[in-house]
């Protein structure tokens, strides 16, 4: 689970699997750990008989499975769950679960297109893109999208975007990018669609929008700089070549490690450009 859980109850000899991440589950620690850090997620599989199997046969917390029990049939909600597992073991101090129910309440108050959001926005965050754009997708296609703030929607855009330039879909990309800044007004959604712009080739468009966008020259500057080195004159630079072989890992289904490569590029000529330029 990417951190060492020291546990102090049972373990058990199989897992309980949480669906939408595919994460095991081998006792009662990593189970309040997963909740903890998974609640924007995990509320609607606590509602689960499995869950309740789990706790009573292999973690052989037969009270608590009882009392989990009694709270799932009587449609209770899913703060006394998680209060109810989370005093089956002393992983957290009391003031955490506190703040564990404060973000939960937080997120019940939200409106359901605002919910649906933030769990794409998990996704996103743990690189599940799969996920996070059918959520995108149904938000956006949605008949509610007015639920949204504007800077909201403008935000779905651009993270639309980030999944279809790490696809490689680049004209996809600046699209939605420029739909996330005419939305949020937030230059680093205005940046990323001149950069999709040149990285998918489109100079003549790229220089057009660069005049229309863009009124502060030192942002245009940067722009330039930062793409400088992937410019179509520069076929031989390492950037040029790393680009290329980013394009091969997308061809080849790799689409993980495409997203880092790509991601890796850009970090490179940032510094370049800092160093560059004090």
């Amino acid at each position: 689970m990417g951190k060492v859980i020291l546990c102090a109850g049972k373990q058990a000899k199989q897992p309980y699997r949480f669906r939408s991440t595919g994460t095991n589950i081998y006792s009662i620690e990593e189970l309040c750990y997963y909740i903890y850090h998974n609640i924007e997620t995990v509320s609607e599989e606590l509602f689960d008989f499995k869950l309740v199997d789990f706790l009573r046969d292999d973690l052989e917390l037969d009270n608590r499975a009882l009392q989990v029990e009694k709270l799932i049939k009587t449609h209770a909600g899913v703060k006394d769950i998680i209060v109810t597992i989370f005093c089956s073991a002393d992983y957290y101090e009391e003031d955490e679960i506190k703040e564990l129910l404060k973000e939960l309440d937080y997120l019940n108050n939200m409106t359901p297109m605002q919910r649906k959001k933030r769990k794409a926005d998990y996704h996103l965050a743990h690189h599940q893109n799969q996920e996070a754009m059918k959520i995108y997708r149904d938000i956006i296609y949605s008949k509610e999208p007015v639920e949204l703030t504007q800077d909201e929607y403008g935000s779905i855009m651009h993270n639309i975007a980030v999944i279809h330039a790490g696809a490689g879909s680049f004209a996809a990309a600046a699209e939605s990018f420029r739909e996330a800044y005419e939305r949020n007004g937030n230059v680093q959604s205005l940046k990323q669609y001149l950069y999709a712009l040149k990285l998918g080739k489109q100079d003549t468009q790229f220089g057009r929008e660069l005049k229309r966008y863009v009124d502060n020259r030192a942002v245009v500057e940067q722009i330039e700089n930062d793409l400088y080195y992937v410019a179509d004159t520069q076929e031989n630079s390492f950037e040029v070549r790393e680009v290329e072989r980013a394009k091969q890992l997308k061809e080849e289904g790799r689409i993980n490690d495409y997203y880092k490569l790509m991601e890796e590029i850009l970090f490179r000529l940032k510094n370049k450009y800092r160093m560059e330029n004090g």
